[in-house]
């Protein structure tokens, strides 16, 4: 996407909130009922079309409704790490543990920010020593097939240590967060994670969820994690 067109990083940005909130395609008819949306239909149509071509959305049918790429959530997820929005969201409450106690093992850090985030938190540390709680947030929202056979692929995934053994292939600096979106034959998903060092042990602390999913939350908390450990 170029430079110079903010307003296409900005439809872009509210085609994927919209499309994590109602999970399904969006439209430009409902777009342009959006308060946040004030363009003319015809330019709203030009830029959905800039952001096909661009490959940063993609039409499931033959419709106008939409649906982000990878490319499209990594645009979405470059431009939101880089900004300091995160620092005056609405998720950014209190995360309930005592600091100077969380610090005495990852483990405690993991029982408090399940249930928190959006999804499965995995952490594990350079002896391959792992933990992860969440899955019943997976099973609450599998409500149809494709996500419940998606969740039956990510709790293998993390059993199994596929994830410890990807996340390990990776460059990371402590006290940073990242994303990656793990594509195998079948199934995607995504997975934010931060290396973190606690008790003097550097361990990794991921969050595991299908495509869709808020996001903003889950870098809001997961940031926030960061600031009380820093």
């Amino acid at each position: 996407m170029e430079h110079h067109d903010e307003k296409l990083t900005h439809l872009l940005s509210v085609v994927i909130d919209n499309y994590i909130s109602k999970g399904e395609p969006i439209g430009s008819k409902y777009l342009h009922s959006l308060d946040k949306i004030d363009y003319a239909p015809s330019t709203l149509r030009k830029y959905l079309n800039l952001l096909e071509k661009s490959w940063f959305v993609y039409q499931p049918y033959n419709s106008s409704w939409r649906i982000p790429t990878l490319d499209g959530l990594a645009m979405y997820l470059d431009s939101y790490i880089k900004t300091t929005e995160w620092k005056h969201s609405s998720f950014e409450e209190d995360i309930p543990f005592d600091v100077k106690d969380a610090r005495h093992g990852l483990r405690n850090i993991i029982e408090s920010l399940w249930k928190l985030v959006d999804g499965v938190v995995v952490w594990f540390l350079r002896n391959d020593e792992y933990y992860f709680l969440g899955i019943n947030n997976l099973l609450k929202d599998a409500s149809w097939w494709d996500w419940f056979d998606t969740t039956r692929y990510i709790i293998d995934y993390i059993e199994t240590k596929q994830i410890i053994w990807f996340l390990s292939t990776k460059m990371i600096k402590k006290n940073q967060v990242y994303y990656t979106f793990i594509q195998e034959e079948t199934h995607s998903f995504s997975c934010l994670y931060a290396k973190v060092n606690v008790n003097d042990y550097d361990g990794i602390i991921s969050i595991v969820w299908p495509m869709r999913v808020n996001y903003k939350k889950n870098l809001s908390i997961l940031k926030k994690l960061l600031q009380l450990l820093w």
